[in-house]
């Protein structure tokens, strides 16, 4: 029991630390290479705790998110639930792949979480008219890799699965 109560400990404290990281201000010029952190670190738990890490972790912290951007209360709570949904259905696959094919599935999955904001601003009458809004699914599949490693180091240490 205190196993899981810690091991739940330290992967609350990744989802803090990814929340924080998507929080850091950026200059304007580097405003679409902002990696999706939380997604990625909600990806890296789907696939290596996915009895401990799912739909509802994926809800909770989209609403915090939400919270957090000031934005339209839901969209980020339905997108990491949507993205959350498809790591659950391809974790026992992606697992196999070398980190590379990872990354382009994490990049797929990034691209798919913007294109939904992008749609559902577009709904709300807030979106803009460039494809730049696609940048950072190419930059957290470029990134997956190091949060990968990270995360799998830590989660060996304290033998979380």
């Amino acid at each position: 029991m205190a196993e899981a109560r810690g091991g739940s400990l330290i992967i609350f404290g990744t989802f803090i630390i990814s929340l924080f990281l998507s929080q850091l201000p950026l200059p304007d010029i580097l405003r679409w290479a902002r990696p999706e952190w939380v997604l990625l670190f909600l990806v890296f738990w789907v696939m290596r705790a996915p009895q401990r890490v799912g739909l509802f972790y994926a809800f909770v912290l989209g609403m915090l998110l939400d919270l957090a951007h000031g934005g339209v209360l839901g969209l980020n709570a339905l997108s990491l639930t949507l993205i959350a949904f498809l790591a659950q259905l391809l974790y026992r696959r992606m697992r196999m792949f070398p980190l590379p094919q990872q990354g382009v599935v994490i990049v797929l999955l990034v691209g798919l979480n913007q294109l939904l904001h992008y749609w559902m601003q577009g709904l709300t009458g807030t979106h803009g008219d460039t494809l730049l809004f696609l940048l950072p699914a190419l930059f957290s599949g470029l990134f997956w890799p190091l949060v990968f490693v990270m995360l799998q180091r830590l989660a060996r240490t304290f033998d979380l699965s």
